[in-house]
């Protein structure tokens, strides 16, 4: 039993850690029967992901993180904007039905590369950072440290406004020629008794 003490976490060590779980999560995705363009989008946003935060921790440690405000909820229901073929789904863990037990111990390990205290302090400084890594979390049941004890107001979370209802539209009505309704008055068709 080797019980030499561990040294603490370099910022080189937090970054291939990340590295280690996040490259074993893709060459994992493909042994677990999800549909082939679910797979191919779900391996393009962990490759992303990676990219990014790596990207990010640089900036960090070098102290020129960009800051970025809060960004608004927008719906986009009256743009004609053409929706990509398959998304991601949104529930909380949806990749554990697939993966079962092997997704799980990814979330464990990415949870704890997460607590390192490096990628703490950047979660917590950066709403971008934050805003990259939820989609994964999500899929893997991975609860966000920074979100556990906050309200959706001190989260920063925008209310979505609440539409105006519809008006009810008028019944269809079929315009009749000039004149038929004034011949059938005269003829009587038109007296309610």
């Amino acid at each position: 039993m080797d019980s030499t003490p561990t040294s603490p976490a370099t910022p080189e060590t937090v970054t291939a850690k990340l590295r280690v779980v996040l490259r074993g999560l893709q060459a994992a995705l493909g042994a677990w029967g999800l549909a082939p363009l679910l797979g191919i989008l779900l391996y393009g946003r962990v490759s992303q992901t990676l990219g990014r935060i790596e990207r990010m921790l640089v900036r960090f440690r070098a102290g020129k993180l960009w800051q970025c405000p809060q960004r608004t909820v927008v719906q986009a229901t009256r743009l004609h904007l053409q929706q990509p073929l398959i998304r991601l789904p949104r529930r909380f863990g949806w990749l554990l039905k697939s993966g079962k037990h092997e997704a799980a111990g990814y979330g464990l390990r990415l949870h704890a590369v997460l607590d390192a205290p490096e990628l703490t302090e950047l979660l917590a400084q950066s709403a971008q950072a934050r805003r990259v890594l939820r989609p994964l979390c999500r899929a893997l049941a991975v609860e966000l440290p920074w979100t556990v004890d906050k309200t959706p107001e001190e989260r920063g979370v925008m209310r979505r406004r609440t539409r105006k209802p519809r008006p009810k539209p008028e019944p269809f009505r079929i315009p009749l020629p000039r004149g038929v309704l004034s011949a059938a008055r005269r003829q009587g068709f038109g007296k309610m008794r």
